[in-house]
C-alpha cells in the first residue's frame, strides 16, 4: 500500500469537500491509503517518514521548505503562487471573478464593489479579473484594500483556526460599506469574508439586497444557511480539485522522474448558487421583486404570464414595462430563464434524476425540456451535469 498524507483543514466545507474528493478518487486507486497529517505538525522531514506522497494545501513558505525536504512528490492544492517540484491544481481564480462579473452584471445592479485580501494569491486574482470583467462592460469598481496586518491575521485566523469572526479591519470596512451607493453589488473573495461584510452591514443598519448585494465564493451551505439574509455563492469546484489531485499525484509517482502530462491543472467553477443576498431589488420598482419571487416559487407548476399579471394587481401593459426596466427582458422571457436557471442549478447541485428536474423546472415534459435545454444552453442536460462533476 501507498501511505498518502493529505494536508488540509476540515472544518469548513471546502477543505472537507476538497477530502471528499480526494478519498472518492483515491478509492479507486485500490493500493492507497490516506492519512490526515496536521500541517502545524511539520517541523522536520523525519516526521513524514514512511509516506509515499503528499497532497496539501501549501499556505506559506515554512510549510513549502518542510515538504521540499522530505523528497517526496507533492502537490498542493492552495497555489497561492507557483513552487518549483510540486504538482499543483488550481480553481480557475479568473474564471471566478468573470463569473461573478457576468452574474452581477445580468442582475442589473447600479454599481459594484470587491473585498477581499489583499496580497493573498487567489484574492488578488478574483479581484483582477473581477474588475477587468467590469470594465469591459464600461462598469468601474470600488475596492477594498486591507493592510498587511489584516492580510496576515486572514492567514492566522482562517486558515490556521478557521475561525470566521470579524477581524482588525472591521471598522474601517464598515465605514466603507456605510459609503458605497445604493443598489451596489459586492463580491467577496470567499464566502468567510461576505459574512463578515454580512455581519457588518447588519450591525450599521445597511439592509441587504434592497441596498447592497453579496456574493461569495465557496458555497459553504453552513455559512450560507446561518447568514441574513442567506449568503449568494460560486462553487468552485472543491470536490473536483481533490479528484483532479488524486490523479495528478498518481501520475508522480508511477513516473516520479518522467514530465508526462501537465503538473499544473486548473479546475473551473461550477456555478453561481443563489440565495437571498442577491434577490433581485430595485427602489423605482420594489413590486417587481415580488413578481420575480412569485415566478420562481411557482416554477414547479408551470406558472403562466397572465397569473403573474394577475398577481401583481396592474394593467398587463405596466407589468411588462416593470419587468422590463428591472430584468431588461419580457414577462415571459424572464419566466423561461426562470425555468432554465432552476433547471441547470438543480443540475449542479442536486442528484435528482433529469425527468424529476424538468418536472421541478416547470417543463411539460421530459422530452420537451432535453429539447428546449440543448436549443438555448447549447448541450444536453446530462452532459451540462457531467461538465459541472
Amino acid at each position: 500500500m501507498k501511505r498518502i498524507a493529505v494536508i488540509c483543514e476540515r472544518d469548513r466545507a471546502y477543505g472537507r469537500s476538497l477530502c471528499l474528493g480526494i478519498a472518492g478518487a483515491a478509492a479507486r486507486e485500490k493500493d492507497w491509503s490516506l492519512e490526515f497529517v496536521d500541517d502545524m505538525s511539520i517541523v522536520k522531514s523525519t516526521w513524514l517518514a514512511g509516506f509515499d506522497g503528499v497532497i496539501a494545501r501549501v499556505s506559506d513558505d515554512d510549510i513549502a521548505k518542510d515538504l521540499k525536504t522530505t523528497g517526496l512528490p507533492v502537490v498542493d492544492v492552495y497555489t497561492s503562487r507557483s513552487r518549483p517540484g510540486f504538482g499543483s491544481i488550481d480553481g480557475d481564480q479568473p474564471g471566478i471573478g468573470r463569473l461573478a462579473a457576468e452574474f452581477l452584471v445580468s442582475r442589473r445592479y447600479g454599481s459594484f464593489a470587491y473585498c477581499g485580501y489583499d496580497g493573498i494569491g487567489y484574492s488578488d486574482v478574483r479581484r483582477d479579473s473581477f474588475v477587468a470583467a467590469l470594465a469591459e462592460k464600461g462598469f468601474p469598481c470600488k475596492v477594498f484594500h486591507t493592510s498587511k496586518d489584516a492580510s496576515d491575521e486572514f492567514k492566522t485566523l482562517l486558515m490556521r483556526k478557521e475561525s470566521v469572526r470579524l477581524g482588525r479591519d472591521s471598522c474601517k470596512l464598515s465605514s466603507w460599506l456605510q459609503a458605497l451607493p445604493p443598489q451596489t453589488a459586492v463580491f467577496c473573495c470567499h464566502d468567510v469574508r461576505a459574512w463578515q461584510v454580512l455581519a457588518l452591514c447588519r450591525t450599521a443598519g445597511i439592509a441587504v439586497p434592497k441596498r447592497l448585494a453579496v456574493l461569495g465564493v465557496d458555497n459553504d451551505e453552513l455559512v450560507c444557511s446561518f447568514t441574513s439574509p442567506t449568503l449568494s455563492s460560486i462553487d468552485n469546484s472543491a470536490f473536483r480539485i481533490g479528484e483532479a489531485a488524486v490523479g495528478l499525484l498518481s501520475r508522480m509517482l508511477r513516473a516520479p522522474k518522467c514530465s508526462k502530462g501537465p503538473k499544473h491543472i486548473v479546475v473551473g467553477p461550477r456555478g453561481v448558487c443563489e440565495r437571498g443576498s442577491t434577490a433581485l431589488c430595485s427602489p423605482d420598482a420594489e413590486w417587481v421583486a415580488d413578481i420575480m419571487e412569485y415566478i420562481a416559487r411557482n416554477v414547479e407548476r408551470g406558472v403562466r404570464v397572465d397569473e403573474v399579471v394577475a398577481y401583481a394587481k396592474r394593467p398587463a401593459a405596466a407589468v411588462e414595462r416593470g419587468v422590463k426596466s428591472v430584468t431588461g427582458n419580457t414577462v415571459q422571457y424572464h419566466i423561461l430563464w426562470t425555468r432554465l436557471e432552476t433547471a441547470k442549478k438543480l443540475l449542479l447541485f442536486s442528484r435528482k434524476p433529469v425527468a424529476e428536474i424538468s418536472r421541478l423546472s416547470g417543463f411539460a415534459s421530459p422530452q420537451y425540456f432535453s429539447r428546449f435545454f440543448k436549443a438555448k444552453i447549447g448541450v444536453s442536460p446530462e452532459a451540462f451535469r457531467g461538465q459541472g462533476t
